[in-house]
Protein backbone atom coordinates (compact mmCIF):
# COMPACT_ATOMS: atom_id res chain seq x y z
CA UNK A 1 0.00 0.00 0.00
CA UNK A 2 1.21 3.52 -0.96
CA UNK A 3 -0.38 6.90 0.01
CA UNK A 4 1.03 10.21 -1.40
CA UNK A 5 1.28 12.05 1.93
CA UNK A 6 2.89 15.75 0.24
CA UNK A 7 4.62 16.10 -3.01
CA UNK A 8 7.09 19.13 -3.43
CA UNK A 9 8.99 20.84 -6.45
CA UNK A 10 12.19 18.34 -5.01
CA UNK A 11 10.21 15.26 -3.79
CA UNK A 12 7.58 13.19 -3.21
CA UNK A 13 7.18 12.10 -0.07
CA UNK A 14 4.65 7.73 0.37
CA UNK A 15 3.70 6.48 2.95
CA UNK A 16 4.16 2.62 2.77
CA UNK A 17 3.20 -0.54 4.52
CA UNK A 18 5.76 -3.11 5.46
CA UNK A 19 6.35 -5.55 7.48
CA UNK A 20 3.33 -4.83 9.32
CA UNK A 21 4.86 -1.47 9.98
CA UNK A 22 4.30 1.92 8.50
CA UNK A 23 7.57 3.50 6.69
CA UNK A 24 8.00 6.82 5.09
CA UNK A 25 9.17 6.57 1.22
CA UNK A 26 10.79 9.92 -0.25
CA UNK A 27 11.32 9.91 -3.67
CA UNK A 28 13.52 12.95 -5.79
CA UNK A 29 12.17 13.13 -9.07
CA UNK A 30 13.50 13.75 -12.31
CA UNK A 31 13.65 17.80 -12.76
CA UNK A 32 12.96 17.49 -17.13
CA UNK A 33 14.77 21.24 -17.58
CA UNK A 34 18.33 19.57 -16.52
CA UNK A 35 20.49 17.42 -18.22
CA UNK A 36 19.88 14.45 -17.75
CA UNK A 37 23.48 13.62 -16.16
CA UNK A 38 23.37 16.44 -13.86
CA UNK A 39 19.75 16.00 -12.64
CA UNK A 40 20.90 12.71 -11.39
CA UNK A 41 24.28 13.25 -9.69
CA UNK A 42 22.49 16.18 -8.14
CA UNK A 43 19.62 13.96 -6.82
CA UNK A 44 22.05 11.40 -6.06
CA UNK A 45 24.03 13.81 -3.79
CA UNK A 46 21.60 15.26 -2.15
CA UNK A 47 19.60 11.92 -1.09
CA UNK A 48 23.29 10.55 -0.43
CA UNK A 49 23.33 13.90 2.31
CA UNK A 50 19.90 13.83 3.72
CA UNK A 51 20.76 10.25 4.64
CA UNK A 52 23.61 11.40 6.43
CA UNK A 53 22.19 14.53 7.80
CA UNK A 54 19.58 12.62 9.84
CA UNK A 55 22.18 10.34 11.36
CA UNK A 56 24.49 12.97 12.38
CA UNK A 57 21.45 14.86 13.56
CA UNK A 58 20.15 12.32 15.89
CA UNK A 59 23.60 12.11 17.49
CA UNK A 60 23.20 15.26 18.23
CA UNK A 61 20.21 14.69 20.51
CA UNK A 62 17.74 15.78 17.59
CA UNK A 63 14.52 13.37 17.24
CA UNK A 64 14.49 12.63 13.28
CA UNK A 65 13.65 9.72 11.50
CA UNK A 66 15.60 6.87 11.17
CA UNK A 67 16.92 5.98 7.98
CA UNK A 68 15.93 2.14 7.34
CA UNK A 69 17.24 1.85 3.71
CA UNK A 70 18.86 4.63 0.77
CA UNK A 71 18.80 3.55 -3.23
CA UNK A 72 20.89 6.07 -4.44
CA UNK A 73 20.52 5.07 -8.27
CA UNK A 74 16.73 5.26 -7.66
CA UNK A 75 17.20 8.61 -5.20
CA UNK A 76 14.90 7.05 -2.64
CA UNK A 77 14.96 6.37 1.20
CA UNK A 78 13.18 4.79 3.48
CA UNK A 79 12.65 6.07 6.76
CA UNK A 80 10.29 5.78 10.20
CA UNK A 81 6.90 7.67 9.69
CA UNK A 82 6.53 9.94 12.32
CA UNK A 83 2.71 9.62 13.38
CA UNK A 84 1.76 13.08 14.32
CA UNK A 85 0.52 16.82 13.40
CA UNK A 86 3.34 19.54 11.82
CA UNK A 87 3.86 22.33 14.00
CA UNK A 88 2.65 24.50 11.56
CA UNK A 89 -1.28 23.43 11.86
CA UNK A 90 -0.93 23.02 15.46
CA UNK A 91 0.18 26.66 15.90
CA UNK A 92 -3.43 28.42 15.96
CA UNK A 93 -5.10 25.42 17.77
CA UNK A 94 -3.37 25.47 21.00
CA UNK A 95 -3.56 27.43 24.29
CA UNK A 96 -0.88 29.92 24.35
CA UNK A 97 1.30 28.04 27.30
CA UNK A 98 1.29 25.44 25.16
CA UNK A 99 2.21 27.26 22.07
CA UNK A 100 5.05 29.34 23.95
CA UNK A 101 6.34 25.73 25.17
CA UNK A 102 6.40 23.78 21.65
CA UNK A 103 8.23 27.28 20.14
CA UNK A 104 10.55 27.10 23.13
CA UNK A 105 10.85 23.29 22.02
CA UNK A 106 11.63 24.15 18.51
CA UNK A 107 13.95 26.65 19.36
CA UNK A 108 15.94 24.28 21.89
CA UNK A 109 16.15 21.55 18.68
CA UNK A 110 17.42 24.24 16.26
CA UNK A 111 20.03 25.22 18.97
CA UNK A 112 21.74 21.45 19.70
CA UNK A 113 21.92 21.30 15.75
CA UNK A 114 24.02 24.89 15.88
CA UNK A 115 25.70 23.35 18.58
CA UNK A 116 26.81 20.72 16.81
CA UNK A 117 27.61 22.69 13.83
CA UNK A 118 24.86 21.73 11.75
CA UNK A 119 22.12 24.05 9.97
CA UNK A 120 19.06 22.67 8.86
CA UNK A 121 18.46 24.39 5.84
CA UNK A 122 14.60 25.16 6.04
CA UNK A 123 13.31 25.08 9.72
CA UNK A 124 10.03 26.11 9.06
CA UNK A 125 6.78 24.48 11.42
CA UNK A 126 6.06 22.74 8.15
CA UNK A 127 9.58 20.40 8.78
CA UNK A 128 8.51 20.18 12.51
CA UNK A 129 6.28 17.01 13.49
CA UNK A 130 4.46 16.93 16.84
CA UNK A 131 3.61 13.26 18.05
CA UNK A 132 0.94 12.50 20.36
CA UNK A 133 3.19 12.39 23.15
CA UNK A 134 4.26 16.03 22.54
CA UNK A 135 7.22 15.23 21.41
CA UNK A 136 9.04 17.36 18.59
CA UNK A 137 10.48 15.81 15.23
CA UNK A 138 12.49 17.40 12.54
CA UNK A 139 12.33 16.23 9.30
CA UNK A 140 13.15 17.70 5.53
CA UNK A 141 17.32 17.39 5.98
CA UNK A 142 17.59 17.95 2.61
CA UNK A 143 19.04 21.35 2.45
CA UNK A 144 20.95 20.80 5.61
CA UNK A 145 25.13 21.32 6.07
CA UNK A 146 27.20 20.33 8.34
CA UNK A 147 30.68 22.34 9.12
CA UNK A 148 28.26 25.36 9.57
CA UNK A 149 29.75 28.87 9.58
CA UNK A 150 28.47 31.83 11.72
CA UNK A 151 26.40 33.16 8.81
CA UNK A 152 24.95 29.56 7.95
CA UNK A 153 23.66 29.36 11.90
CA UNK A 154 22.69 33.34 11.18
CA UNK A 155 20.41 32.33 8.03
CA UNK A 156 18.55 29.45 9.76
CA UNK A 157 16.97 31.76 12.60
CA UNK A 158 16.47 34.44 9.56
CA UNK A 159 14.46 31.76 7.92
CA UNK A 160 12.53 30.83 11.12
CA UNK A 161 11.85 34.62 11.35
CA UNK A 162 10.53 35.02 7.94
CA UNK A 163 8.67 32.10 8.00
CA UNK A 164 6.83 32.64 11.55
CA UNK A 165 6.16 36.72 9.45
CA UNK A 166 4.63 34.59 6.28
CA UNK A 167 2.76 31.45 8.19
CA UNK A 168 1.76 32.58 11.54
CA UNK A 169 1.74 36.84 11.15
CA UNK A 170 -0.83 36.91 14.06
CA UNK A 171 1.21 34.73 16.34
CA UNK A 172 4.85 35.65 14.98
CA UNK A 173 5.84 38.12 18.22
CA UNK A 174 5.20 34.78 20.99
CA UNK A 175 6.46 32.35 18.67
CA UNK A 176 9.85 33.81 17.82
CA UNK A 177 10.39 35.51 21.36
CA UNK A 178 9.76 32.00 22.75
CA UNK A 179 12.08 30.08 20.33
CA UNK A 180 14.64 32.16 20.69
CA UNK A 181 14.15 31.68 24.17
CA UNK A 182 14.67 27.78 23.76
CA UNK A 183 17.70 28.55 22.03
CA UNK A 184 19.27 30.47 24.62
CA UNK A 185 17.99 28.36 27.20
CA UNK A 186 20.38 25.46 25.03
CA UNK A 187 23.44 28.00 24.19
CA UNK A 188 23.29 30.38 26.51
CA UNK A 189 25.91 33.28 26.22
CA UNK A 190 27.29 31.98 23.04
CA UNK A 191 24.15 32.51 21.15
CA UNK A 192 24.24 36.16 21.02
CA UNK A 193 26.76 36.21 17.92
CA UNK A 194 24.09 34.23 15.87
CA UNK A 195 21.48 36.17 17.16
CA UNK A 196 23.32 39.18 16.23
CA UNK A 197 24.35 37.50 12.74
CA UNK A 198 20.08 36.81 12.36
CA UNK A 199 19.46 40.73 13.19
CA UNK A 200 22.05 41.93 10.72
CA UNK A 201 21.03 39.31 8.00
CA UNK A 202 17.51 40.82 8.21
CA UNK A 203 18.64 44.52 7.78
CA UNK A 204 20.29 43.32 5.09
CA UNK A 205 17.78 42.60 3.04
CA UNK A 206 15.63 45.25 4.61
CA UNK A 207 17.72 48.33 2.56
CA UNK A 208 18.81 46.21 -0.72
Amino acid sequence: MKEILARGAESVIYKIEEWGFSFVLKWRQAKPYLLKDIDSHLRKSRTSRECKMLTVSRSLGVPTPAVYSVDLDKHMIMMDFISGTQFKQLAGQVSRSDLISLCRGFGKLIALLHEGNVVHGDPTTSNIIVDDKSRMWIVDFGLSEMNATLEMKGVDLHLIHRALETTHWDLQETMLDSTLEGYVDVLGSTAEPTLSRMKEIRERGRYH
